[in-house]
């Protein structure tokens, strides 16, 4: 097998990117789910002030796999990171990309002074196995942390209420 590296995202790897965040999508039973573009991407992660921070995993020049991160702050802490997303192409699962693109964040979020990097994965996922491998805690079983989330719609809701 080839070499496999881990390096920094650039725009042009913005169409493969995009593509493997449709394989992630189907992987998860949420086909219709991603609403971006790889131009969305590009803008976002590439022009002024990047939104997001992103690795890719290279195999002969092909991207096959990636990392989207972002800074979050803590109240209670301070700086931390949130890890969106963790994909390795289904060709390469098992072959050790998914602990190369894991290091390469916790290890970005370490020398940008976080202080913990969050993420959450599906009930079903096996890849919760990965995860609790290398020392990561299930917050919702141990701490009693729940996810909630308001849609664009229930935003527009609060929001006009409050006027």
């Amino acid at each position: 097998m080839s070499e496999i590296n881990v390096r920094k995202a650039r725009r042009e790897d913005c169409k493969a990117i995009r593509a493997l965040i449709q394989e992630l999508a189907d992987f998860e039973k949420m086909p219709d789910g991603p609403q971006i573009d790889y131009k969305t991407l590009e803008r976002d992660g590439f022009d002024g002030q990047p939104l997001y921070f992103c690795n890719v995993a290279v195999c002969n020049e092909k991207v096959i796999g990636y990392t989207l991160s972002y800074y979050t702050y803590s109240t209670w802490h301070g700086k931390s990171m949130y890890l969106e997303d963790i994909c390795v192409a289904s060709d390469f699962r098992g072959k050790n990309v998914g602990i190369k693109l894991l290091k390469t964040v916790a290890k970005e979020a370490i020398e940008n002074n976080c202080h913990k990097l969050d993420f959450v994965v599906l009930n079903w996922n096996p890849a919760q196995e990965f995860y609790k491998k290398y020392g990561a805690r299930d917050l919702t079983s141990k701490e009693q942390w729940h996810l909630y989330r308001f849609s664009a719609e229930d935003m527009a809701k609060l929001a006009f209420d409050c006027e």
